[in-house]
């Protein structure tokens, strides 16, 4: 998208509410400084806006990159609801069971994915998270390079998540296309197109489970008492559509980003191949300086945040790839630093905390340490550099290596 093209999608004008010391350019699809290094402009909000910002684009919204600030949105869905219009607003709201409802709705339909997604439930997947790991490396063994999105890592955790949810993964390229164009879109019938198109694929399966209950989690779905009556169809495709966008997009980008920062850093590339029992702590830093998901709220009412007023249905987006270098709230932010005491909030606060975070962490260690196991050394290709796109997730399009 060229610059005028993304000045299309500018307000030509800001509500009266916003003053203009808090107006800031800030594009989170095709902000030009996101795409070129998502890690260096999150630090550098921090220095050039201020921690609540006003960004005039796709019908304009409120940003957030103070961890103080999130943890009181995060906790606070009286004023702040889940229940978004998406950016561009769309003239249909998407479903996704549970994240888009507040409690006690969400509490509710929660639950019943608690006790698959526990660290206890997580562990179960050990040796299938391993040898998928095994399989997906040895796509590239005796190589001198490789783009690790399409050659590694890209059919990775859907391999995993998909025969856990149960949905057939005969469709990878197509299916990761359809979570991308939902998540990063700035149109928003493109958005609403892609999420129609998964909500048809889904419902194959589930209707089939409906029918006959398998060994996955939609069967659990299917057959699940949920205050003494059954989940409706379109309230299991919904769960599932959610679960669907999650298990192709989250844990491909965070190892993405986790191999591009030890691809830059040798030094801690060999000492995590020396000693793999340093890879977990490393996992949570790498975490840190790499967040993914940038979730929405809408303000419920009129309200004074931080001394900002706030109107009845202002968007706010949660910008955590940036709130996880919040100086007021992490020692030497851009430093890493596997030993910290202050927690990253990569996935989120509150109620909404990301429910496939066991999951998702679980995957990022075994498959460091079968990476670094496999492959003596690797480094980026200096004349072909990783590609980024902005949207609700911060993505890697392309990252080839040097394999060593």
């Amino acid at each position: 998208m060229s610059a005028s093209d993304s000045n299309t999608v500018k307000n030509s004008s800001v509500p009266d509410h916003v003053p203009a010391a808090l107006i800031y350019d800030y594009d989170y699809i095709f902000d030009t400084q996101l795409l070129n290094d998502p890690q260096q402009r999150f630090k550098a909000l921090h220095t050039e806006a201020p921690p609540l910002f006003y960004a005039p684009y796709y019908g304009g919204h409120w940003v957030v990159t103070n961890k103080n600030m999130l943890q009181e949105i995060a906790l606070n869905h009286q004023d702040f609801s889940a229940a978004n219009l998406m950016l561009p607003p769309a003239e249909s709201v998407a479903v996704l069971i549970p994240a888009t409802f507040d409690p006690p709705q969400h509490t509710a339909y929660r639950m019943p994915l608690n006790k698959h997604f526990s660290p206890r439930a997580a562990a179960v997947h050990t040796d299938l998270i391993r040898a998928t790991a095994v399989e997906v490396i040895a796509n590239i063994a005796g190589k001198q390079r490789c783009d690790f999105l399409f050659d590694v890592v890209e059919a990775f955790p859907p391999k995993i998540f998909f025969k856990i949810l149960g949905i057939p993964l005969d469709r990878l390229r197509e299916f990761r296309e359809l979570a991308q164009s939902f998540m990063s879109s700035s149109e928003s019938k493109v958005r609403e197109n892609a999420y129609a198109r998964i909500g048809e694929i889904v419902s194959a399966t589930v209707a089939q489970r409906m029918e006959k209950a398998e060994d996955d989690l939609i069967s659990v779905l299917a057959l699940l008492d949920f205050g003494e009556r059954k989940l409706s169809m379109a309230e299991i495709v919904n769960y599932a559509v959610l679960l669907f966008i999650g298990g192709l997009d989250t844990v491909v980008n965070g190892l993405c980003f986790a191999v591009r920062y030890l691809a830059n850093n040798p030094d801690l590339q060999k000492e995590l191949r020396d000693d793999s029992s340093k890879i977990p702590q490393a996992v949570e830093e790498l975490l840190r300086m790499h967040s993914i998901a940038t979730p929405l709220r809408t303000a419920t009412r009129d309200l004074s945040f931080h001394g900002v007023d706030i109107r009845q249905g202002d968007q706010i987006m949660l910008l955590i790839a940036a709130i996880n270098y919040d100086p007021t709230a992490f020692s030497d932010p851009a430093k890493f630093c596997p030993h910290r005491t202050e927690h990253h909030v990569t996935f989120n606060m509150g109620a909404h905390r990301c429910i496939g975070a066991n999951l998702g962490r679980l995957e990022m260690q075994i498959f460091l340490e079968e990476w670094l196991a496999r492959v003596a050394h690797f480094e980026l290709d200096p004349n072909d550099l990783p590609i980024f796109a902005g949207g609700f997730s911060i993505t890697v399009r392309s990252m080839p290596l040097l394999l060593g």
